[in-house]
């Protein structure tokens, strides 16, 4: 489905607000950006499928996480609106995805192929632009998710995501939030009983 004005001009201010390039230079990109309702679980991307498209989540909140041979799930981050991803690293476009992404309530999702993202901005010289702020947020949350599950207790990983997310903290089913801070349900109850949350 093709988005509407107001989606696209909304797309193009979000994910392009920080490089200089006209209207009429996207307009190649804009033409091929599609518009598409998730319910909730369904999967934008699955483990194993290759990552070729950018993600703009115009309403609602996904989930990017890895499966094991179990079935079990381990959240490694989560999207809201106003937020793009796309295959930052050059292994998560070539090689097929380790990890799945997800719908956690009905989302509305604007995409556009990663290639005509990269063809177009590389041609205006404005990728190098367009990509490293992305990279080193990517390289930043890394770190400090790195720093807090070594340095803090479920407890203070806690605090410190409702603190930094309390409305994304609403939002959350339980198990999502357990198995992003590494922790059981049953362990996230008991912390949210000693906080009174």
């Amino acid at each position: 489905m093709s988005p509407n004005p107001h989606q696209l001009a909304e797309f193009r201010e979000r994910v392009f607000h920080h490089i200089a390039i006209e209207t009429e230079a996207l307009q190649p990109l804009l033409d091929v950006v599609s518009f598409k309702h998730y319910s909730r679980k369904m999967f934008l991307l699955q483990a194993g499928q290759r990552w070729d498209k950018l993600f703009y989540i115009h309403r609602g909140l996904i989930r990017l996480f890895y499966t094991d041979l179990e079935g079990r799930e381990s959240n490694k981050a989560f999207f809201w609106e106003g937020h793009c991803i796309w295959p930052v690293a050059p292994h998560d476009r070539d090689e097929d995805s380790l990890f799945s992404v997800a719908a956690v309530e009905d989302a509305t999702i604007l995409t556009c192929p990663f290639q005509t993202l990269y063809d177009v901005l590389h041609q205006h010289n404005q990728w190098e632009k367009f990509a490293l702020p992305f990279a080193e947020t990517l390289v930043e949350q890394k770190f400090l998710r790195e720093h807090d599950f070594l340095l803090l207790s479920a407890a203070e990983r806690f605090k410190k995501f409702s603190r930094a997310y309390p409305q994304i903290v609403a939002r959350l089913p339980d198990y999502h939030l357990a198995t992003y801070l590494g922790i059981t349900n049953v362990s996230l109850s008991r912390i949210r009983r000693s906080e009174n949350v």
